[in-house]
């Protein structure tokens, strides 16, 4: 519930879910809004799985959360298009940029 005592809108937060995403990338790839976009609704096609779900274990990722997912097939996605982006042996940003990789690929 919110401050006000209403629940909050579900599709308010996929909406979120997937803006947060779209940061992930955009961030990690240097790449537009709509490349971000793109790639995530292109992935979760090749993948069968739903574009908020890949979403959701996109910044799960992110923020370090694997052991949280396990081997959820969104997680196990997210981390076959992605997970390189997170390695800490890469160069860049802490790790977690990999100069590299094209956007959308």
């Amino acid at each position: 519930m919110d401050a006000s005592g209403r629940s909050p809108d579900p599709r308010r937060a996929g909406a979120r879910i997937l803006d947060t995403a779209e940061g992930v990338l955009i961030a990690l790839r240097s790449c537009t809004l709509h490349q971000a976009f793109a790639e995530i609704v292109k992935t979760a096609k090749a993948h069968n799985v739903s574009t908020l779900s890949l979403a959701d274990a996109l910044v799960a990722l992110a923020q370090n959360q694997a052991s949280q997912h396990g081997d959820d097939a969104a997680f196990v996605a997210a981390r076959a298009a992605w997970g390189h982006l997170f390695d800490p042996s890469r160069s860049g940003r802490g790790g977690r940029l990999d100069n590299d990789a094209a956007p959308g690929a």
